[in-house]
């Protein structure tokens, strides 16, 4: 069976064809279903092997996820998949689990298998830097909410914004004295969202550290309530760390809304579907996969791009007077 056979079939050429079945380009919609409906009866499969040796593209992109369960990386991943699926390209997804020699061997992986672009979030913003730096010299890299090298693109949130955002919610709520509950410096995103509070907050030197997970959000709000009394705030840096501090301000006896009023990151179906449901940033996921669409597919001789676009607080009970 060949195309010749649809494209007799569907009354139409064979570019015709082509078009229809490589969905990267459009045609009228008569045309299509026509094409379609031929090859679905002829039982035409495109030979993806044959078209990707005759385009010299394997029409797929690799995604490597430092961590698969961190609740965040799923909603980017179907952003990603949408977009890509738009183009016409497949998306190859490999989960570092938070460990930058599975990062390594995942980033090989999928340079072996050719694919026309490397998307990663880096597990390390210091020890990823030498595995992105040695693909992006096979592949255009792009990173993704996270960073760790200068020498490919990137494209995230900017959070000194959105830390700036949530620090005056805060002040117009009356809460001056907040404390920075935030997760392993070595992330990028942990990184930038603590260096901005400490310079913006009033209470900058308030800064706790630990790791992603509730059990980090309930010990850190114990410490933090016993090393400062009068905290009105906990500015958490991601929903798992928030809904961690919620639950033990709740087991400590505090009402929410309340004198302690908890804020996270990437507003979560979590933090969402909480009671009370917890005030957080959303992160612009569609923005950030668009552009890292762009930057992906683009064969043009790009500069290194730097993409940052504005997150948006969605404030809830947790953040009430």
């Amino acid at each position: 069976m060949t195309v010749h056979d649809v494209a007799r079939l569907a009354g139409v050429s064979t570019a015709s064809v082509s078009r229809v079945l490589s969905g990267r380009r459009t045609v009228g919609a008569d045309v299509d279903e026509r094409v379609r409906s031929a090859a679905a009866e002829l039982g035409y499969q495109v030979n993806a092997v044959g078209r990707s040796l005759r385009r010299q593209s394997t029409e797929t992109v690799g995604l490597v996820i430092a961590d698969i369960t961190n609740l965040f990386f799923p909603s980017l991943t179907k952003a990603l998949e949408d977009a890509f699926a738009h183009q016409g390209l497949g998306l190859l997804l490999a989960d570092a689990a938070n460990d930058v020699a599975r990062e390594r061997d995942a980033v090989s992986r999928l340079l072996a298998r050719q694919v026309d672009a490397l998307l990663i979030t880096p597990v390390s913003r210091l020890q990823s830097r030498r595995t992105i730096d040695e693909a992006n010299q096979r592949t255009t890299v792009v990173q993704l909410d996270r960073r760790a090298s200068t020498k490919a693109h990137y494209v995230g949130m900017d959070n000194s914004q959105a830390v700036s955002d949530v620090l005056a919610h805060l002040a117009e709520l009356g809460r001056t004295s907040p404390v920075f509950i935030g997760s392993d410096p070595h992330i990028s995103t942990t990184w930038e969202r603590q260096r901005a509070f400490s310079r913006l907050a009033p209470t900058g030197d308030r800064v706790l550290t630990g790791d992603f997970s509730l059990d980090w959000g309930r010990t850190a709000t114990i410490e933090a309530l016993e090393r400062w009394p009068d905290t009105d705030a906990l500015f958490c840096a991601d929903d798992l760390i928030a809904v961690g501090a919620v639950e033990q301000l709740r087991a400590m006896g505090h009402r929410l809304p309340g004198p302690v009023a908890v804020v996270g990151f990437d507003d979560t179906l979590l933090v969402r579907l909480h009671t009370p449901p917890v005030s957080s940033v959303r992160q612009p996921l569609a923005e950030m996969a668009a552009a890292a669409v762009e930057l992906a597919v683009s064969t043009a001789n790009l500069a290194v791009q730097r993409r940052l676009f504005p997150g948006t607080l969605q404030a809830r009970p947790s953040t009430a007077p």
